[in-house]
């Protein structure tokens, strides 16, 4: 599975990892999948969510509630409803009831773990479309553990849910060093998903050392040979060149993790967590993952932007340069 974190933001956004390569059934791998911006960005997509919200989901998919905990206890699920939870293996990721979908993070990515505290992840989820934000591991509602991230035009995957609201205060939703990366901005609340977000060997487990560049717990770090703010293309994340902070195009710039008032970025940089102005992000949540962007002072193609970014005050960091 190569599951790219810009990818699934839907805008071929910064370098959230080149989710590379993973062996066996899981990875991330380049910009692209995860809402390049970190969230949607037309009023159809907020609409259809805001239509979910409304709608009721104490039940699963339309099964009536017993009156009896018992029934309710050996009754069949739909879900496994664990997604999010804390896990050493893929057992601890078992409902009884449950269709056993669910496994641990390190077992899916294996022999990575990527996630400093492994969780609960379901490796597939429904097919998404365009930027529409579905939820999973239970109703496609906002009462669900998990966030389906496309995974590539046909797949998904179901990460942990976040959330984060409009003061700038600190989101929550994800373990210990795991990294809440916006998702959506387009409700009242933020929403977002748990991924990796490590900033040095001692947040990983296992004997795992941390890609401080894409925040990853792996088994051997790749330094990156490009250096920040180099002109880059999607091969470059995928080779390990560098995190590539890709545009609509396949070109950009590159870029390294960080988190919102923690780990810095170079000088003359800024942490972006991609939170839309638009819809009234203005301050960014405290320790919000995002990747690093040059800042500038002119709008509009202003001076200082690296090849093909453009300085722009779209997000809450700006303004700032992007592909």
């Amino acid at each position: 599975m190569n599951f790219t974190r810009h990818e699934a933001m839907g805008r071929a956004a910064p370098g959230v990892l080149s989710f590379l390569l993973l062996a066996g059934c899981g990875g991330i791998s380049s910009v692209g999948a995860i809402g390049g911006d970190g969230g949607m960005d037309s009023a159809k997509d907020v609409s259809a969510v805001d239509a979910m919200a409304t709608t009721d989901s104490s039940t699963t998919d339309g099964a009536s509630p017993s009156d009896s905990p018992a029934a309710e206890a050996s009754m069949p699920q739909a879900y496994d409803g664990t997604t999010g939870k804390a896990c050493a293996s893929d057992a601890d990721c078992k409902n009884p009831n449950g269709p056993g979908m669910a496994r641990c993070s390190n077992s899916v990515f294996s022999p990575e773990q990527y996630y400093p505290s492994p969780v609960c992840i379901l490796p597939t989820c429904s097919p998404v479309s365009g930027q529409a934000l579905h939820f999973c591991d239970g109703p496609d509602a906002p009462s669900s553990p998990g966030v389906c991230v496309p995974n590539g035009p046909q797949a998904g995957i179901c990460l942990p849910r976040c959330s984060f609201d409009k003061s700038g205060s600190a989101a929550t939703g994800c373990l210990g060093k795991d990294a809440c990366w916006s998702y959506s901005t387009g409700l009242s609340t933020g929403v977002g998903y748990c991924w990796a977000g490590c900033t040095s060997d001692g947040d990983c487990s296992g004997g795992q050392k941390c890609q401080t560049d894409q925040g990853l717990c792996v088994q051997g770090v790749v330094p990156p040979i490009k250096p920040w703010g180099a002109a880059c293309t999607q091969a470059d994340s995928q080779n390990g060149a560098c995190n590539c902070f890709l545009g609509n195009g396949n070109t950009g710039y590159c870029t390294s993790f960080c988190t919102v008032g923690g780990n810095g970025c170079p000088g003359g940089a800024t942490c972006d967590a991609f939170e839309f102005r638009q819809y009234g992000f203005t301050t960014q949540n405290q320790g919000l993952a995002g990747d690093c962007t040059y800042t500038c002072g002119g709008l509009d193609g202003g001076p200082g932007c690296p090849g093909s970014a453009t300085c722009t005050n779209t997000y809450a960091a700006g303004p700032d340069c992007i592909p």
